[in-house]
């Protein structure tokens, strides 16, 4: 369905009329939906205490906390929000309940978002001044900046009186670079100031002394006080906010006030692809002018640890691979190392291992890593985070992202009821388009469920040049699970040349789409919009959760009611002296007027009658006449006001 004509239209407008897209930009947004899947039962009434030591490190590869630790299904466990944590994994905090929506309770005054509470603990060391407490936070991450009234908090159990007793607090102000921790057991203050509070991680460290919870039956939860921010009445851009990471935490006897150490060597990044400029490509495309491009040589990938302890440890390194098409593991051991206390290392893997694949379409790896070392004092609790893995899939799209949206992405405001997003691609050999996968964030109410045009454009000189493909009838759906995909069919299959080409959308209605955004894979050289009739280059760091598809379609594409005809009106008399008409085969009571002066402001909105429509208010001028219909298709025109 090409139409390069309205291409040539629309650039014409957008040059003519470009101020009316003063108020459209590109906008980046925390999520407002986190789904989980199913979350099993986190809570268990009848079961032991907790014997010492109590550690979780959040590095157990689940969406959710330790259900063997914790109870507190709000919270989200991930490796993509903080900012260089401790170790590999953390626990966020935010405004997003069990079920993947902003809480019930949400408001612009502060409420009480996420808790994760502890299972029963034996504290049960009458007298003992030994047990220590410590964990590690981060305000914001990749997330949102916790405003001034928010604040995570911990309390303690009281078994005795069943009371939950405040033992410590903290709130930022990040634009003042403070960070205050109120330590509520001896009413003491602590102020923390950097430049670069978002970006690290605070350890906390204090006894747990009081004869009130040394008993069995001890319990700790954290929470985390958050507050909407107050310009977020617009739906399709409302978002999640107020975000706390923790890492490590430790409960422990026999540990002292300068205990600042743990006895554990920890990975503390993931494992990321094996290739260079995407994170997969489809498996017939890897050809050998691909894999010299996209493959390292020598062939392998780096893996990252520190030493958390305060001794030298001599770890020991051991990776596999599994081929998922022959079943066959293969495994490498690199020998040892000495760590330094509190030494970070970086150790690439370099290794003669062909990726083949037994299946015609597709190839599957898995890459995982493991450290071993013999001088920990107790491991059995440290059980997670000396192992990292990676699947390594190509199947049948090209994919920038790492399959995890951090913030949603999209264009926004008066003037971009045309705009235009693209991804940039380069193909490794010709192949027929056939579909993109593309992970819509949830919003308030659905609120970005407007149709939208998917387009394809060629080459121009490192930027979208030539349209030759769009496709109306298409709006965002949503799955139920942590990070997927829609995919959408392309009902007349484009011919893509090897070679760079560019897919995206073409906007209805001013309205944000509020696409997935991935904050880990920076590919965002790769990601281009137009508002005024230039390609711009986005300013935002990350990668688009866009995918297009080549060859055959591997599952059924997801279902959406397809819009087999544009409508179209027109505008008489134009120019108009004080009405004007409108002609289109619409039924009337499905057509909202709306019209805008070339500021971007609305100046006149009713609905579609047969009556004509007066402007005898306006003054002279050109003005922008915006169509929409109940299912979101929108279409506008000149009108010119001249008497």
């Amino acid at each position: 369905m090409t139409n390069r004509p309205f291409l040539l239209t629309f650039v014409f407008l957008a040059i003519a009329f470009g101020s009316l897209a003063q108020g459209g930009k590109e906008v980046l947004v925390e999520l407002e939906s986190i789904p989980m899947g199913t979350v099993p039962p986190l809570t268990s009434k009848d079961r032991e205490a907790i014997e010492l030591p109590f550690f979780d490190d959040f590095s157990w590869g689940k969406p959710y906390p330790t259900p063997t630790l914790w109870q507190g299904e709000d919270v989200l466990v991930n490796t993509g929000y903080a900012i260089n944590p401790k170790t590999v994994g953390v626990a966020t905090f935010d405004a997003i309940d069990r079920h993947g929506v902003i809480h019930h309770n949400a408001s612009s005054l502060p409420f009480s978002a996420d808790t994760l509470t502890s299972h029963a603990i034996n504290l049960n060391f009458p007298g003992d001044t030994t047990i220590y407490l410590s964990f590690y936070y981060q305000p914001q991450g990749l997330g949102n900046e916790p405003q001034e009234q928010d604040s995570l908090l911990l309390e303690f159990f009281d078994p005795a009186s069943e009371e939950w007793v405040g033992a410590w607090s903290a709130s930022a102000q990040l634009s003042k670079g403070k960070v205050v921790e109120k330590y509520k057991l001896n009413n003491t203050l602590k102020t923390i100031e950097s430049d670069t509070l978002n970006k690290s991680f605070i350890r906390v460290h204090f006894p747990v002394k009081e004869a009130r919870f040394l008993k069995n039956g001890f319990r700790m939860r954290f929470r985390n006080i958050a507050s909407l921010a107050q310009n977020q009445q617009v739906p399709s851009i409302r978002g999640n906010c107020d975000h706390w990471h923790l890492d490590v935490v430790y409960l422990d006897i026999h540990r002292s006030y300068n205990d600042s150490a743990l006895d554990d060597i920890a990975f503390y990044k993931p494992l990321g692809t094996v290739l260079k400029n995407y994170e997969s490509i489809p498996w017939k495309h890897f050809t050998n002018q691909a894999q010299i491009a996209e493959l390292p040589s020598p062939f392998g990938f780096p893996i990252h640890y520190r030493n958390l302890g305060a001794s030298t440890r001599n770890v020991s390194r051991y990776f596999t691979f599994l081929n998922h098409s022959t079943g066959v593991l293969t495994s490498y051991f690199t020998g040892f190392n000495n760590l330094s206390p509190f030494k970070d290392t970086t150790y690439n893997l370099n290794y003669i291992y062909d990726l083949e694949s037994e299946w015609a379409d597709s190839a599957v790896f898995t890459f995982s890593s493991y450290l071993f070392y013999t001088e920990a004092l107790n491991k059995e609790h440290l059980r997670w985070n000396d192992t990292v893995r990676y699947v390594q899939r190509f199947h049948n799209y090209y994919a920038h992202d790492d399959g995890t949206a951090e913030m949603g992405w999209g264009l926004f405001g008066e003037g971009t009821q045309n705009a235009r997003a693209a991804v940039k691609f380069h193909t490794y050999r010709g192949d027929s388009l056939v579909g993109v996968y593309i992970y819509f964030n949830r919003t308030l109410g659905n609120a970005n469920q407007k149709y939208f045009k998917l387009a394809v454009w060629e080459d121009n000189n490192g930027i979208p040049g030539e349209l030759i493909y769009e496709q109306i009838g298409i709006r965002p759906l949503f799955t139920d699970s942590l990070n997927r995909f829609s995919l959408y069919r392309i009902e007349q299959p484009v011919w893509i040349e090897a070679g760079t080409f560019y897919i995206g959308w073409i906007q209805t209605t001013p309205d944000m789409l509020n696409v997935g955004f991935d904050m880990n894979r920076v590919s965002n050289s790769k990601l281009f919009y137009n508002i005024t009739g230039q390609w711009i280059n986005s300013q935002y760091e990350g990668s688009l959760m866009l995918r297009p598809v080549f060859g055959a379609l591997t599952e059924p594409p997801t279902h959406i009611p397809v819009i087999t005809k544009e409508f179209d009106f027109s505008i008489y008399p134009n120019p108009a002296q004080t009405q004007f008409s409108i002609s289109t085969d619409l039924p009337h009571d499905d057509i909202s007027i709306r019209v805008f002066n070339t500021m971007g402001q609305m100046v006149l909105s009713t609905r579609h009658t047969n009556r004509p429509i007066s402007v005898d208010n306006l003054p002279n001028g050109i003005y922008i006449v915006h169509l929409s219909t109940q299912n979101s298709m929108v279409r506008t025109r000149k009108l010119i006001i001249s008497r």
